[in-house]
């Protein structure tokens, strides 16, 4: 069994320059790691997020000797990177250009490269990974599959060249999600076998996945048989991103409805399925449509929604989370030995509708980020 390496995803911590990054680092994640246990403390693992802005800051020599001389001093190793948003992912509306450039654009190559360009010279594990869209917004890329293939060629190639160079070998882990490319494991196992498999060891030794648990509980699958598909099927899972989604029951029963649409808000999608009594799944692009919502949705027995909430809360009847979920993939894996990367990924912090903060007492950002840390802990499994 490989050693595990766990952290949390820094895109909780707004930052789109290297010296922001670096601020966040002192004044976050540091603080954060002195506040959990002292077996857990040192080194640190941790889940940077890039943006464009701090991978193309670190480019510059002297800049990416200071960011590593930080890292350093605080005893902070990376083991992961995500490269999935390029812009601002505290802007005050996302949405849908959380995914773009998208797979199909070289400016995607281009910045995946300058991520990885930095990851390698950064203090961490001999293995790292970095997560990334599933393609792009699927509307765009659903009849693009050969174009976003060639391209991940082109960055396995990269990283590739990258190891021989460093020694540090990265694999680009493609994140589905509702409404990209990729959203099902059914999705990710047949683009592999027409695209990803041909392209041979380099593909295989640099492409793999990044499995958020969020993301598949609200495609409704069961996270263990998935995980076991995607061994089954030659899909690496480079790492877990551990996350819950909202999940509401009898929609139409009283106010219940209400109690969902009170965490729509104008940043993030909040992509929203339902299964209908004969088992059909339901989607909508994002939680304000279900305002008035179609006469399908009025039958189904529950809702799901993206919204990455606290991985500790279960939530309160009808409105609860899949939490779950998460920790049977958690289980899953560690038990299959499927991978070893599990990272935090609750970036909602900062837009959770206020009444659902009552769930977990006086809300503070840090001693928040040190209970999800403990909760993924004490729901690992016990290894040899």
């Amino acid at each position: 069994m490989r050693p595990l390496h766990l952290g949390y995803c820094t895109n909780v911590h707004p930052g789109e320059t290297i010296a922001e990054v670096t601020t966040n680092l002192e004044e976050h994640v540091a603080p954060i790691r002195d506040r959990l246990p002292s077996s857990d403390r040192t080194p640190f693992g941790l889940g940077l997020r890039l943006g464009n802005g701090p991978a193309t800051d670190l480019a510059e020599p002297d800049t990416r000797a200071a960011f590593v001389d930080a890292l350093t001093r605080l005893d902070l190793r990376v083991f992961t990177v995500n490269g999935f948003p390029y812009g601002d992912f505290a802007a005050g509306e996302v949405k849908a250009d959380a995914y773009r450039p998208d797979w199909t654009t070289d400016e995607r190559v281009a910045y995946t490269a300058r991520v990885a360009d930095a990851l390698a010279a950064l203090p961490g594990p001999t293995h790292r990974t970095i997560s990334t869209v599933a393609g792009g917004f699927r509307p765009d890329t659903a009849d693009a599959g050969p174009t976003i293939a060639g391209n991940l060629a082109r960055a396995a190639e990269h990283l590739a060249r990258l190891a021989d160079r460093t020694g540090v070998h990265i694999r680009l882990c493609l994140e589905p999600e509702p409404w990209t490319t990729l959203e099902t494991t059914a999705d990710v196992i047949a683009f592999w076998t027409t695209h990803i498999h041909p392209l041979g060891d380099t593909a295989r030794d640099h492409l793999g996945l990044c499995y958020d648990c969020c993301h598949q509980a609200v495609q409704w699958e069961d996270p263990a048989e998935s995980i076991r598909r995607l061994g089954d099927a030659g899909v690496t899972i480079g790492k877990i991103q551990v996350s819950s989604a909202l999940h509401l029951d009898d929609p139409f029963g009283g106010k219940n409805r209400e109690l969902l649409l009170r965490f729509a808000e104008p940043r993030y999608l909040h992509q929203v399925t339902a299964r209908d009594p004969g088992g059909a799944i339901l989607r909508a692009l994002d939680l304000p449509q279900l305002i008035d919502p179609p006469t399908a949705w009025r039958t189904a027995e529950a809702w799901r929604c993206h919204f990455h909430v606290p991985i500790g809360w279960t939530g309160e009847p009808p409105l609860r989370t899949t939490r779950a979920d998460w920790e049977a993939a958690v289980k899953a894996a560690v038990e299959l030995d499927a991978c070893d990367q599990f990272e935090v990924e609750t970036y909602t912090w900062h837009v959770l509708p206020a009444f659902s903060r009552r769930a977990w007492g006086e809300y503070d950002l840090h001693d928040s980020i040190v209970g999800e840390l403990e909760t993924l802990r004490a729901a690992l499994p016990e290894t040899p």
